[in-house]
């Protein structure tokens, strides 16, 4: 067993690695692999060719690889109709939701991170003909949500036809693109009941226990139809109690949860897969998406995934390198054949996924390397609209992880992104703030040379860098306005001097020698 092997590393890897002469691991993929394979965000900084590359290619091909082989082996996200679309407890329908809408395998949690658009589900079932029922709704993260009463011939768009009742965040209750107020704002934490009264055609809903009142007659013509929870987010998240465990803030007045509700006034949704739940993930989306400031930092990455995924097979792992000066033709046709892990420059990808080429659905994980040079080069706003277009929990229920590596964990930018975008994340910094050695004695002398002319017959000169050792330019020749460069002695002259045309000059040794 090779050492990496020890850190949970498959021996596929192991046997790739120790063919790279890599006998051992490095500082920084000792402290990174076991956290990223334990499901964790991470941040970290370490020295150029310290591995930092390997300490984030090695697990994510491997977690990669695990979920091909178990999607191959039919196991993880198998969801037959009965469970997913119809039939079983009371869920969210997987098969019944807007392209970003995420849906834990429970079907109870809800997550929509396009910060743009809205997008909305509704329950594998509905209620009709009589009877008082009631859902909770908690609402798990920032953002923008509606809640509430949708039939089958509503838009997932709640409450903007005729035919969908919304009560939303910004206190407004909706019906028929009317957008009235209501009751009060709500947000994170907050725990909404939703009330469908089907005796007296009636809904209403409470804010963390306190009923707010009639909110809508329902229409004659509606009184008939069949009846869905349903909700529609905007970069937010939101978890549902059907009364299948106990209710935070139980219904009065003879309410019931949906999940208690008898057979004879359940109907199933008629929006149902068959087989397996994604069982065909889109081709062109990928798993993991690594994004390097240059095309060459892209092509030395990729090189490395190719190393290391030599003895990976049965699922094998399509990777693709997405980079300016090739054809963008080859690279689109390489996404319709399929692909599992990309790497590439921010240009050319954003041009991809902007036209609905690359799609970001199923992606696990966001990987930023060198992101205090992306940062630099302007990409802050690119990262931080991919990153909202991400859904931060797949349909397996698994997590977003961000991993981020960068020259230095103490640039104000990085600290800033890494709080507004990752989760918890863990800090493996085996670098440090530069900082200069202590051997090196640092000084600043303000001088003036044409004031102070006793650097002309110093018998000892002082050594410095040699930046300005060619500069022959004296203060007679220089016309005004001009830098003054003063080498009398190309030999010892203090040509570190960096003169500003003023009374003050400074001259900046970075290592002073005593002088006799």
């Amino acid at each position: 067993m090779t050492a990496f092997e020890e850190m949970g590393v498959m021996p596929e890897l192991g046997q790739a690695v120790e063919e790279m002469d890599w006998s051992l691991p490095t500082d920084v993929q000792a402290e990174a692999i076991p956290m990223i394979l334990g499901g964790g965000d991470v941040l970290m900084a370490a020295e150029t060719g310290s591995g930092k590359t390997g300490a984030f290619c090695l697990p994510i091909i491997q977690i990669v690889h695990e979920t091909l082989r178990d999607q191959l082996e039919g196991k993880g996200n198998r969801m037959t109709s009965r469970h997913a679309g119809g039939g079983g407890k009371w869920k969210m329908n997987v098969y019944d939701r807007g392209d970003a809408m995420a849906i834990d395998p429970e079907g109870l949690l809800c997550q929509a991170r396009d910060s743009a658009a809205w997008h909305g589900t509704r329950s594998n079932k509905a209620v009709t003909g009589k009877g008082k029922w009631y859902y909770e709704a908690t609402i798990t993260d920032e953002g923008l949500c509606r809640v509430g009463w949708s039939t089958d011939k509503a838009t997932l768009d709640l409450g903007t036809d005729k035919f969908g009742f919304g009560f939303g965040g910004t206190g407004k209750k909706s019906f028929g693109r009317q957008f009235d107020s209501y009751g009060e704002p709500f947000g994170m934490n907050d725990v909404m009941g939703c009330y469908l009264n089907l005796d007296i055609a009636e809904i209403r809903f409470s804010k963390n226990g306190v009923d707010l009142g009639k909110a809508f007659d329902i229409p004659a013509h509606l009184r008939s139809e069949k009846f869905h929870a349903a909700v529609v987010l905007k970069n937010a998240e939101i978890s549902f109690n059907f009364g299948g465990t106990a209710f935070k803030y139980p219904p009065q007045n003879g309410y019931s949860g949906l999940a208690t509700a008898p057979k004879e006034v359940i109907v199933e949704s008629r929006i149902v897969g068959s087989g397996t739940a994604n069982s065909k993930p889109a081709p062109n989306a990928p798993q993991a998406i690594i994004i390097e400031p240059s095309r060459e930092l892209a092509e030395q990455t990729y090189a490395q995934i190719k190393k290391f995924k030599t003895h990976l097979s049965n699922p094998a792992i399509r990777d693709l390198l997405i980079i300016g000066g090739v054809p963008a033709r080859d690279q689109i046709e390489a996404l319709n054949q399929g692909v599992d892990i990309v790497v590439g420059t921010p240009g050319r990808m954003e041009d991809l996924i902007s036209t609905g080429k690359l799609a970001l659905h199923q992606c696990r994980f966001f990987v930023l390397d060198e992101a205090d040079g992306l940062l630099s080069q302007g990409y802050s706003d690119l990262i931080n609209r991919l990153h909202q277009q991400i859904p931060k929990i797949t349909n397996d229920g698994k997590r977003l992880q961000m991993v981020v590596c960068s020259a230095t964990l103490h640039s104000f930018d990085v600290k800033k992104m890494a709080e507004r975008l990752m989760y918890f994340p863990t800090w493996i910094d085996l670098k440090g703030a530069d900082a200069v050695p202590e051997t090196v004695h640092h000084c600043v002398c303000l001088i003036d040379p044409t004031k102070d002319m006793r650097w002309k017959t110093m018998k000892n000169h002082v050594d410095t860098d040699g930046v300005h050792y060619s500069d022959r330019i004296s203060s007679e020749s220089s016309s005004p306005g001009r830098p003054h460069y003063i080498d009398p002695d190309p030999t010892t002259a203090v040509t570190s001097l960096r003169y500003k045309h003023s009374s003050n000059y400074s001259c900046h040794f970075t290592q002073i020698q005593t002088l006799q």
